[in-house]
């Protein structure tokens, strides 16, 4: 089962080669106490203002008045840094794979065109062990947990924006994930300095990477995975962040993005 969600302050690990439940994404979980109130801007920030919370998950401001989401978020308004923006809801365009099957990304536009800069979608995949920064809007970090031995955190309200970082661990394209090239951070014991997961209320944030010495936007947090028995509602060690690799959509969108106005 594949978990699609919001972003969580702890960022889980990945078992490659575990079978592992999946479910919606949706807070971030931060693995650090010290860090689980990451709500300011990261001290080099990717795009912390294009983040915004909508239909109580998560949307990214692109630029030129679209905002990408995860499809399973859908169109709603959005709160950008404080600020509500109307979504056109007869502009909504499903993003798709280029053998014409749906990916779960969804681009709208929203009005007003906010003040903020474009963000620049990656041309490449982040290469295996890539550090990213993840920023959400979703659940936190709550207590321990160590059910069946599987240690991680209770995932936590209140539901929030927060940043926390990870690795690309490896690639994926299945079916849980609606057929949407995507990749995965697996979440670990201070294998970053800000080691994070996804939870409820992160699908549709924002994945970046400090690519040819510049900030760019590598992906969409889509799932979070779980062990067998691990408690429920929580990150766990070694579970993953799933995230739509937007290199391969890029085309796609930049041609919705940039097609002429009525």
């Amino acid at each position: 089962m594949t978990i699609k969600f919001g972003f969580c302050a702890v960022l889980a690990s990945i078992l490659a080669v575990v079978a592992l439940a999946v479910d919606r994404a949706v807070a971030l979980v931060i693995e650090r106490e010290a860090d689980a109130l990451n709500l300011e801007v990261p001290p080099d920030d990717p795009g912390w203002a294009n983040v915004g919370s909508c239909n109580a998950w998560t949307a990214v401001y692109l630029g030129s008045g679209w905002v990408l989401t995860a499809a399973h978020v859908g169109v709603s308004n959005i709160d950008l840094g404080g600020t509500m923006y109307a979504a056109d809801f007869g502009s909504r365009e499903r993003v798709f794979n280029s053998d014409g099957t749906a990916a779960d990304l969804l681009l709208f536009r929203i009005q007003p065109e906010p003040d903020l800069p474009s963000l620049e979608i990656a041309v490449e995949s982040p290469p295996i062990g890539t550090q990213i920064v993840m920023i959400g809007s979703g659940l936190g970090r709550g207590e321990k947990t160590a059910g069946r031995g599987r240690v991680g955190f209770a995932w936590a309200a209140p539901s929030i924006k927060r940043w926390g970082t990870s690795l690309v661990h490896e690639y994926l394209h299945d079916q849980s994930v609606g057929f949407t090239d995507a990749f995965a951070t697996r979440f670990s014991i201070a294998r970053t300095a800000h080691e994070a997961h996804a939870a409820h209320g992160d699908s549709g944030g924002a994945a970046f990477a400090r690519l040819d010495d510049r900030w760019q936007l590598v992906g969409t947090i889509m799932a979070v995975d779980a062990h067998p028995g691990q408690p429920a509602r929580s990150a766990a060690y070694g579970n993953r962040t799933i995230i739509a690799d937007l290199s391969r959509y890029r085309q796609f969108i930049r041609s919705i993005i940039d097609a002429p106005r009525d």
